[in-house]
Formats: structure tokens, sequence, C-alpha cells
């Protein structure tokens, strides 16, 4: 709403200047009123910075925006403003604290804006001290901005920080244009964690930005035609968490039933265990059973155990372990990921609700065989924190894993995210 507002107020000034004559002004200007508002705000005034309890700094940026060229070198201040914030919290009912002046800096204050441009350079609130603040308290600091003969563009000139020190998970990878692969799976040290498996766990927190039209899959974890969890598949409800095991067996599982879909725009804990003994083959959303059957294993080679690391000369295709990718790239996650993880045993509900945020000391766990937190916040590696240490590595999305294509990738960060914890909810 706060976007198309701010677009009708641009059209507004196209329409009118449509109907000027260029030379109304002899630098072809025309007299209609110009305003500033801060770039933060074009969408919403809201910006979360929302950070891990051991971060102590973060940095956030900001601009003014001008609707039109300014035609004299204009100068905009920017200011915290604690009458925005008594206003803030009476609209919305809350009741923030304005954020003490102890935890944020404002090294620049005063910028200009140069004739014939319309928006000022970067300024930056630098946050400092963050991990004195009280947990999952959220305080507030409204920046305005304002410039010397210009009004503001009402409902945008101030940004509003909102300031939390989270107990949750507050940062993820985003796998929207990159996926993740081992490369430490291609060695036999590396394959010594993930094979001879004959029970396993995947779980991972997930959140899908949008199930693309344009392709039927979203891939989450593991092997292709192997082991492989996912959403989607010909014959299946688009957004429904599905397994496809390989082998000598070749099933699908469960059966297709759309009263299972998962939707965008949220976070799930999903997991799969698989007891290959007892055939056991369950799902688990947000800690609770949501499927269950049997399902036998045994290789086209006769091998009754589960190898997930299959890389090396003698498998030079996409028939690999993945996070976000399987077989071509044309079946990304198109999300968020956290809190990955593989197990050499089929975990419990109640291990799996206890845990789906969190492993303690997860290096004296031998059997949690690989486990990315997917909490680094920058750079394209994803370290492991079980005692086996194959960190994940970014591709690039637009790679065909198939054809031989290993570019790296850029891996993206949302830095700012709350996970809410369902198993501390009461």
């Amino acid at each position: 709403m706060r976007q198309q507002k701010l677009y009708i107020a641009l059209a507004g000034v196209l329409l009118l200047c449509a109907g000027c004559k260029s030379d109304d002004y002899a630098d072809g200007t025309t007299p209609l009123k110009n305003a500033v508002y801060v770039d933060a705000a074009t969408t919403t005034p809201e910006t979360n910075v929302t950070f891990k309890k051991t971060v102590s700094e973060l940095d956030r940026q900001i601009k003014a925006v001008f609707i039109s060229p300014v035609q004299a070198s204009t100068e905009v201040r920017f200011s915290v403003d604690a009458a925005a914030a008594d206003d803030y919290n009476r609209r919305k009912g809350t009741d923030y604290a304005l954020l003490d002046e102890a935890y944020y800096e404002l090294p620049t204050q005063s910028v200009e804006v140069e004739a014939g441009k319309n928006e000022s350079q970067p300024l930056t609130v630098h946050f400092k001290g963050l991990d004195a603040l009280e947990i999952d308290r959220t305080a507030l600091l409204p920046v305005t901005v304002s410039a010397a003969g210009v009004g503001p563009l009402e409902g945008s000139q101030t940004v509003y920080f909102l300031v939390k020190r989270s107990s949750a998970i507050t940062t993820a990878a985003n796998l929207t244009d990159g996926y993740l692969w081992v490369p430490s799976f291609e060695t036999d040290e590396g394959k010594k964690a993930v094979n001879g498996l004959t029970a396993l766990t995947y779980e991972a927190l997930i959140y899908i930005n949008e199930f693309s039209a344009d392709a039927d899959i979203s891939s989450v974890m593991g092997v292709e035609q192997y082991c492989l969890l996912r959403l989607g598949d010909d014959g299946f409800p688009r957004q429904q968490l599905q397994t496809q095991i390989g082998g000598t067996a070749g099933t699908k599982f469960p059966e297709a039933d759309a009263s299972k879909e998962l939707q965008a725009g949220e976070w799930y804990h999903v997991a799969m265990t698989w007891d290959l003994t007892t055939t056991e083959l369950k799902f688990y959303v947000n800690g609770q059973l949501q499927s269950s059957g049997n399902a036998t294993w045994k290789t086209e080679a006769g091998s009754g155990v589960i190898d997930l690391a299959l890389g090396g000369p003698e498998a030079p295709n996409a028939r690999r372990f993945f996070v976000g990718y399987s077989y071509d790239p044309h079946r990304p996650l198109n999300g968020l990921v956290s809190q990955v993880r593989i197990w050499s045993v089929a975990r419990t509900q109640e291990e799996i609700f206890r845990d789906m945020y969190d492993v303690e000391n997860p290096e004296s766990k031998p059997e949690l065989r690989a486990y990315w937190k997917c909490d680094e916040g920058q750079g394209n590696t994803v370290k492991d924190w079980s005692q086996y240490g194959n960190d994940l590595v970014c591709l690039d999305g637009a790679n065909d894993f198939e054809k031989g294509e290993r570019n790296e990738g850029t891996l993206e960060w949302d830095n700012s995210i709350e996970i809410p914890q369902l198993n501390k909810q009461e």
C-alpha cells in the first residue's frame, strides 16, 4: 500500500509534467513542488534490525531521495526523531523505548545533494554495544530526513529501525540464485561421514519465497534419483513435501495429498527419518508427524546401505549431495535455509521437536554426520559444526552440474530474520 502511494505521487508528477510546456522556466523545469523521503521507507517505514545475541555491532545505510532532481545544491539532514517514536507507539499500540544513544552513532547527519540529482550519498547508521541490550526486547530508533526549502513526502520521511537482540535464529542462507555442495564429499576422507548408513535423518529449516510455476520441484537436500528431499514433482501437488528413493525399489513417498502442502512465505522445520532395518520412513513438519510408511532399500549393485557421497571420477554427473539443487538448474529451492543436518540414526519425534533450532555440543555426537547452521552471515562457505568438518560451498545457480559446470557463486545472506521457535511457545 505504501509503495502504491509513492507510485501514485510519482505518477502525478509525471502527469503534470506531461501537461506543462518544456519552456515554463528557462532551464526546462516546471513549477511543481518537490518532496524528499527516506529510501528505506519507500514500501514500509519499519526496518528490522534483528540480530543474534552475540552480535555487538551492525551498520545500516539510508539515503535521501527527491521526487525530482533538485535545481540547486540542497542540504539534507537526518535526525533522530523522539517525537516520531511517541507517534509510532500511539499508532501501533506498542510500548517500544527509544534506543539509547549509547547504542548508535550517526557519524554524518548532513549531506549535500548536487544540482541535477535526486538522491544523496548513503548515510551509515552505526549500531554498537548491541550485546549489552536486553534479549528479546525491541527498541525503536526513528530517523527523519529534512531538506532546506523542500517539504517531506508525507508517510515516507521517517524510517523506524526496530532494534532487537534476539534469542532466535536471525541469519539464514538465501538459495534463490545459488546452491550448496560439499567438495570434500569427493574425497575418501569426506565420504566416511555419510557413507555406509543403515539409517538416516535429514533436517532443515526452510522458507520458500515462491513456488515458481516455471519449475515443478523445489529441491531441499539430498541426492537426485537416490535419496532426495524436495517439494513437488510430476503428478504431485507442487507444494507437498516428498522424497524420491532410488535403488531397486525406486519409489516416491508419501502418496500425493494436497492437504499436506506447505505455504510460501512461512518458516518450516522439515525432517525425514528412515530406518533401513525396520523400513520405517517418516516425515515431520514443525516437529509433528506428517506422513508415515515403509520403504526398502537396495542399490543396483546389491548394497543394503546408503552412501550419500557419490562424488569423484566414478560419478562425473549430478548424482551428488546438494542443498537447494537437484539434477539441473531448473529445480532451485528459491528460498532460505538454516540448521541443515544429516544424522546416521532415525531420530525420534521427541528428539526432532527438542532440537529443531539448535543442537547442543554437536562435535560430541558421532551420529551427527553433518551440521550446517547457515549462520555465517557473509562469505561463500558454510561451516560444518559436526566433528567431521565437511563444509558447504556456494555454486552459481546457473551452473548445470550434470554438464560439469562448477562456477562458484555469491552466497546471499538474510541477516535480519527471526525464525519463530515453536518448541518454546507456551
